[in-house]
């Protein structure tokens, strides 16, 4: 990830996968915690209100990552997992409006990527969703997805959950690794020649980038985008 920082091309790449029906796998392994499947059985039948997610940190200090043209900026580089951590356990989303600004990163050479960006997310069940990144922050933040819903609030970042119930609140660790588990499935799949171990195909994975390039066409129009 990202599959592609062009839509067009990365529907092209989808059809050339399909047609030629080769295995294939795309690195979300936020999908592949134990946490995350144990969020999606427990939001069965709750009717989810909000959405927020989360990427903040520094800025890779590397030259592509700096221009919008080769990476995407943050929203598609990094929170892209974030972004489909949420397709995967809230549904598809319909319509995205974002903000984004470059404010304190000027004098990092060559750079023309938002440090702050802020997206507004409308699913297509209803809920409502933010999207918020930032890159000036090399002392770090939160990298999380929380999900509202009546009375709870599901505050997941990969390796933990924590579920917040009025005063109450109860935490789990992860048993697994999803960076391992992803490769892992990778592996199942070529030894078995199906493609069912793997949880984010080429094909999904697309529907990811269309989210996160929707947004950034967004910021440049000041206007709401359709997925």
């Amino acid at each position: 990830k990202p599959v592609s920082v062009d839509l067009k091309q990365a529907y092209k790449i989808a059809e050339a996968i399909e047609s030629a029906g080769i295995l294939n796998s795309v690195g979300y392994h936020f999908r592949y915690f134990d946490l995350t499947d144990k969020t999606k059985e427990l939001l069965r039948g709750k009717t989810i209100g909000m959405v927020l997610g989360y990427w903040m940190g520094g800025m890779p200090m590397v030259p592509w990552w700096r221009r919008m043209e080769q990476s995407g900026g943050q929203l598609v580089e990094q929170c892209t997992h974030i972004v489909d951590l949420a397709r995967y356990l809230v549904g598809e989303v319909k319509k995205v409006y974002c903000a984004a600004a470059l404010r304190t990163m000027t004098d990092v050479e060559n750079n023309n990527v938002p440090d702050v960006t802020t997206v507004t997310m409308e699913f297509e069940n209803g809920a409502i969703g933010t999207m918020n990144t930032s890159c000036m922050m090399p002392q770090g933040g939160p990298v999380a997805l929380h999900i509202v819903t009546r009375g709870q609030t599901f505050e997941l970042t990969g390796g933990s959950l924590r579920i917040v119930e009025g005063r109450h609140t109860e935490e789990f660790r992860s048993a697994v690794n999803g960076h391992l588990e992803a490769d892992r499935a990778f592996v199942r799949a070529v030894k078995t020649r199906k493609q069912s171990p793997i949880k984010s195909s080429y094909a999904d994975a697309v529907k990811t980038l269309a989210v996160t390039l929707a947004a950034n066409k967004s910021a440049r129009t000041g206007k709401a985008v359709t997925v």
